[in-house]
């Protein structure tokens, strides 16, 4: 009997345990916008206004990293969180892959900078993972902004400062912008110039250190589209944008062209459907503002858009909304979906 109750204690005490470790091994197997999106370790993931590179066989999304207790306005910037994946749904921790300095006070990067919407992208010529985000310089405030680019070996970094440069070919500098590589390996910066607000491009050199010739106004594109997010399907380049309206959503703009260094088409917002968790629909982007499209590997016309929902006032708790791309007639449209997963994409002629 005594033998007896010392098993059954052992099973008792034993099963929070089991029930946890089984609870560690459960994947996630579909997307939930605008829910807590945590990784597999359980913690909330903190990469935000980021974007997602595919290198060999494994998805990196890289975004902001904002700091616990912080609010925008005393400076929530930490650096740059990657993440690493295979399905798109369960992403491990790769950790902080570029922080801001703490120490010296007259880096680029001394904390109290800005460091936002970082883009990665490789580099063939160089065998570089190159990334890129707007900086402000600590003390500076956003009247003026830099375009920060650092390098590393590997995609999970660390990544090394390598220098700034004026985009927008202004010296106020850019805002938000797209890094778009073409088939070609060309890279483009597309982006909202400072002070006027006209949307500009310009190709970068082949190291992807710096602009190469002349910014040119993107015609068609309206002033103060920001937020610029651009894929390439059958010849033709789509982009996203917002309008300007500080941590506010606003509605989505959506503008094609067969050719960057043309004229753009405007067709209206591509949104469709209600965000019924924060009861906001597509007047304001589902509560969100773009930041990345990129293709799901192995899926015949398949895109998911990200957007975020920022928390200005806890940006930590900003959250995320990735969406399935819908082609109809060459056209692109964004339907919300309170769950999804993979196989709902329907491939469009």
């Amino acid at each position: 009997m005594k033998l007896l109750s010392i098993l059954i204690f052992a099973v008792l005490i034993s099963c929070p345990i089991l029930n946890q470790a089984q609870k560690s091994n459960l994947k996630q197997t579909d997307f939930r916008p605008a829910q807590i999106w945590s990784d597999t370790n359980g913690v909330p993931i903190n990469a935000h206004g980021g974007g997602v590179l595919y290198y060999e066989g494994k998805y990196f999304w890289y975004g902001e990293h904002k700091l616990e207790g912080k609010s925008e306005a005393t400076f929530a910037d930490g650096g740059i969180h990657c993440y690493s994946s295979v399905d798109l749904v369960n992403w491990k921790d790769e950790g902080i892959v570029l922080s801001v300095d703490y120490e010296d006070q007259k880096s680029d990067l001394a904390y109290g900078c800005i460091l936002e919407r970082p883009k990665v992208v490789y580099n063939e010529k160089n065998k570089q993972f190159v990334a890129y985000f707007k900086l402000y310089l600590k003390g500076v405030g956003y009247e003026t902004s830099n375009v920060g680019v650092a390098v590393a070996d590997k995609p999970t970094g660390p990544f090394r400062y390598h220098h700034k440069f004026h985009g927008g070919g202004s010296s106020n500098g850019s805002g938000d912008f797209s890094m778009f590589k073409d088939e070609n390996g060309d890279l483009y910066h597309l982006t909202v110039r400072k002070p006027d607000k006209a949307f500009v491009i310009c190709k970068l050199d082949s190291d992807y250190y710096y602009p190469e010739g002349k910014y040119q106004i993107c015609k068609g594109i309206e002033l103060h589209t920001e937020a610029p997010v651009v894929i390439k399907r059958k010849g033709v380049y789509h982009l996203i944008g917002s309008g300007s309206s500080g941590w506010k959503p606003n509605a989505a703009r959506y503008f094609t062209t067969d050719n960057l260094l043309g004229n753009w088409t405007y067709h209206g917002n591509p949104c469709l459907g209600y965000n019924k968790m924060d009861s906001v629909g597509v007047e304001k982007t589902y509560g969100g503002q773009s930041s990345f499209i990129f293709p799901v590997e192995g899926i015949k016309d398949a895109y998911i858009a990200m957007f975020d929902i920022w928390k200005p006032e806890n940006p930590v708790t900003g959250r995320f909304v990735w969406l399935p791309i819908d082609f109809t007639d060459g056209k692109m449209s964004v339907t919300w979906h309170d769950i999804w997963d993979l196989r709902d994409f329907k491939p469009r002629k």
